[in-house]
């Protein structure tokens, strides 16, 4: 994974743990080890990164508009199968650790929804 797609995947993956307005200590653990699992690319201090993120995800989460918004934003930067194959999977990983709420499976469909048609 190339440093935008971490970086965006870190944003959506702040963004969702606003989506049922409940962070458990099991979805904290998964965002920790998936902060580790990605790695770091870049000059800009990781945890720095990773404060701005979730304040950006705060900001996004006060209305649907901004949620869909920031999701739409984020999503674009995933432009092949495998990249969107690898969002999917470590976003769902993250939103089902503590059973799935009507909230978080809105959360995985804008995220859907708003992939870009892959080109590879």
């Amino acid at each position: 994974m190339k440093q935008p797609h971490r970086e965006a995947l870190f944003d959506l993956l702040s963004l969702s743990i606003y989506a049922d307005a409940h962070i458990s200590l099991t979805e904290e653990r998964l965002l920790e080890s998936a902060f580790i699992a990605e790695g770091w690319d870049s000059k800009y201090p990781k945890s720095l990164f990773l404060e701005e993120s979730l304040a950006r995800a705060r900001e996004a989460a006060d209305s649907d508009d901004a949620i869909f918004d920031y999701i739409n934003e984020k999503a674009q930067v995933f432009t092949t199968k495998a990249s969107q194959k690898e969002v999917l999977g470590v976003v769902k990983n993250i939103l089902k650790s503590d059973g799935e709420s009507p909230e978080e499976n809105e959360f995985y469909s804008l995220l859907v929804q708003a992939l870009p048609k892959p080109t590879k």
